[in-house]
């Protein structure tokens, strides 16, 4: 009884972090809408998306939410592959489940943090051991990262057009922006390859931690917190240990994040179409996909680093000033910059959280079934 105690008082803590990170999520989303409202052109974002009803633009729209689907049905399939590589004890249903509710932790909380924390919680309620849910978590994270990294490095080869286009708009000042998201991406992923490969570093960490948690006030709210991250890197470690173990399972997995992002930055050329534009930067029609495809990820990399939930507002300007210079619109603010950016921030951010929300909320119905037959095996018991 005292377990279920536990995990019941965890569950109303959790839905307490969880309700006031979408109500800020809710006010955020507001604020920007706001400010894109204001200083963009109503009347042209209206234009602009009226467009999708002319001839069989709406076919290009249907095709952007085709790809952002395909993105969300492959994203969890690389989790099932490392949980199983891992020796999870989670079905493949539930590990599948937890692997789609990621999209919406990631997209309530800073930095995209509240995914994972998530996934190695679920997977210790469905009888896996915290650290093989955290190997097979982190594993699948690394191999995100990896995934990203190698796209974002392909897309510096169609920098010269990129940049371009800024040029033309006299906003060369985002590339310097795009710089510092690239490095700093990069960054985070040395530091996770390094702290699954080395204990030195793993032991360095932990020992500044202790140093500078020395002083009484600190130490009084962080002492606490030590030995869970100690217990982090030594599962990141043996995550890190299981990508090299089962290469296969890695390579695969490699592949299948590749294709899934590749589907995710696909989408803005289809909803450039589906509004009547089109990239400006090539008379080959084939080299624009490219383009747009490969500016969404350097889109993407610039702003990695701001804090709030999924990026709101920083994302959707970074996108705009992106979509004006593979367009070659006048200016970076236009109305048909805005209407694309706020579209395609609803495309593949609202859609994939409501569609995530959805599966969060079949892996707590199996859970609370699961609660309750626990519940009913506890009470035969004294009888047996």
């Amino acid at each position: 009884m005292n377990e279920q105690g536990e995990v019941k008082t965890t569950q109303k803590k959790n839905k307490k972090s969880l309700i006031s990170n979408i109500i800020f999520l809710i006010l955020l989303s507001a604020l920007v809408l706001t400010l894109f409202l204001s200083l963009g052109e109503i009347q042209k974002i209206g234009e602009t998306l009226s467009q999708i009803a002319n001839g069989n633009n709406f076919l290009w729209l249907l095709a952007a939410f085709g790809a952002i689907i395909i993105y969300f049905l492959l994203w969890p399939i690389t989790l099932n592959l490392f949980a199983k590589a891992a020796g999870s004890n989670t079905s493949k249903t539930d590990t599948y489940l937890i692997g789609c509710s990621e999209h919406f932790y990631n997209g309530v909380t800073p930095f995209a943090t509240g995914g994972q924390p998530f996934q190695i919680y679920s997977f210790t309620k469905r009888g896996t051991s915290a650290s093989v849910g955290t190997s097979a978590v982190l594993a699948n994270f690394v191999t995100f990262m990896i995934a990203t990294n190698l796209i974002a490095f392909v897309s510096l080869f169609f920098y010269p057009q990129i940049t371009n286009g800024l040029a033309a708009l006299n906003m060369e000042w985002a590339k310097y922006v795009a710089i510092v998201g690239y490095t700093i991406n990069f960054l985070v992923l040395l530091f996770m390859i390094a702290l699954g490969a080395s204990k030195h570093l793993k032991n360095w960490i932990i020992a500044i931690i202790k140093f500078i948690t020395k002083p009484k006030f600190l130490n009084k709210h962080f002492a606490k917190l030590i030995p869970s991250f100690e217990a982090y890197c030594e599962n990141a470690q043996i995550g890190f240990r299981s990508i090299w173990t089962h290469k296969k399972t890695f390579i695969f997995s490699l592949l299948i994040k590749i294709v899934t992002m590749l589907a995710y930055y696909l989408v803005p050329y289809f909803l450039i179409r589906a509004v009547g534009l089109s990239a400006s930067l090539s008379d080959n029609e084939f080299v624009n996909v490219m383009i747009v495809l490969f500016a969404t990820s350097f889109a993407i990399t610039a702003v990695v680093w701001v804090p709030t939930p999924g990026g709101t507002g920083g994302i959707e300007y970074a996108f705009s000033i992106v979509i004006s210079s593979v367009c070659l619109m006048a200016v970076a603010n236009s109305g048909a910059a805005l209407a694309l950016s706020l579209l395609w921030r609803l495309v593949t951010y609202y859609f994939t959280l409501i569609v995530s929300f959805v599966f969060v909320c079949i892996f707590q119905a199996r859970d609370k079934k699961v609660l309750q037959q626990l519940e009913a095996e506890t009470q035969e018991t004294p009888n047996v």
